[in-house]
C-alpha cells in the first residue's frame, strides 16, 4: 500500500534550466570562468543534477578558486533567480489531492538551501513532511543515503513507497534503497513514466 511519495526537485517539481543555468553564468562572469554551454547537452544535464560543488569543480580546477567561489555561492541567495522557476504541469493540485488522500510527502534533492525557500515561495511547503538537501547527507545522489533518512523518518517502508525522478542520478538512489521508481519526462532504463503530475495517481495502490 502506497503511504509515501518522495519528489526530487530540479526537473521533477519544477522545470528550473532556465533558472539553474542563469544562476552559474552569474557565477561564472563573477569569477571570470567559461560558462556552462547551452549546446552542450550532457554538460546542461550534470548541472541540472548535480550538487553545487560537483558543478563549480566542472567549471575550474583551482582549488583555491573553488573554495572561493564555494565560500561566495553559499553566502549568495538563490532568490533572484526564483522568478525564473518553473512549476510543473498540475503540480499543486496533485499535491492537495494526495495530501487529502493522506499520504506522507517528502522531497530529496541534490539542491542546497534553496530549497526550503523555494518551496515556502511557491507555497507548497507545507505539502512536505521532510525536506532532505545536500547539506543534510554525507553522500550525495546517486546515494540512496536521502531515501534511508525520509522512510527512517516517516517510519515507512520501501515498499510502501514511490520515487519520483528525471535523471539516472535519482532512478540509482532508488534502485539502491529498494523504493519503487517512476521517471519523470524521461526515459530511464525500464522505469514507468509520467508527464503529468496527475499520471501519478494511477500509480497510487
Amino acid at each position: 500500500m502506497t503511504k509515501l511519495i518522495i519528489y526530487d526537485c530540479d526537473g521533477v517539481l519544477f522545470d528550473s534550466r532556465e533558472a539553474v543555468l542563469a544562476y552559474y553564468d552569474f557565477i561564472s562572469e563573477k569569477f571570470d570562468l567559461p560558462k556552462i554551454n547551452k549546446n552542450d547537452i550532457e554538460q546542461v544535464n550534470k548541472a541540472m543534477m548535480k550538487t553545487n560543488v560537483e558543478i563549480i569543480s566542472m567549471l575550474t580546477k583551482d582549488k583555491n578558486k573553488i573554495k572561493d567561489i564555494l565560500d561566495f555561492a553559499n553566502n549568495m541567495s538563490f532568490k533572484n533567480f526564483l522568478g525564473l522557476m518553473k512549476p510543473e504541469k498540475n503540480l499543486k493540485e496533485t499535491l492537495k489531492i494526495l495530501h487529502e488522500k493522506g499520504l506522507k510527502m517528502a522531497v530529496f534533492t541534490n539542491r542546497g538551501h534553496s530549497l526550503h525557500y523555494l518551496l515556502e515561495h511557491y507555497e507548497i511547503d507545507r505539502f512536505f513532511g521532510c525536506k532532505i538537501t545536500s547539506f543534510d547527507v554525507e553522500n550525495s545522489k546517486p546515494h540512496p543515503e536521502g531515501i534511508y533518512k525520509i522512510l527512517d523518518f516517516f517510519n515507512i517502508e520501501e515498499k510502501d513507497t514511490i520515487y519520483i525522478g528525471d535523471s539516472s542520478t535519482d532512478y540509482f538512489a532508488a534502485k539502491k534503497s529498494g523504493v519503487p521508481f517512476l521517471a519523470f519526462n524521461n526515459n530511464l532504463y525500464e522505469a514507468p513514466v509520467i508527464s503529468d503530475h496527475k499520471d501519478l495517481i494511477r500509480y497510487i495502490k
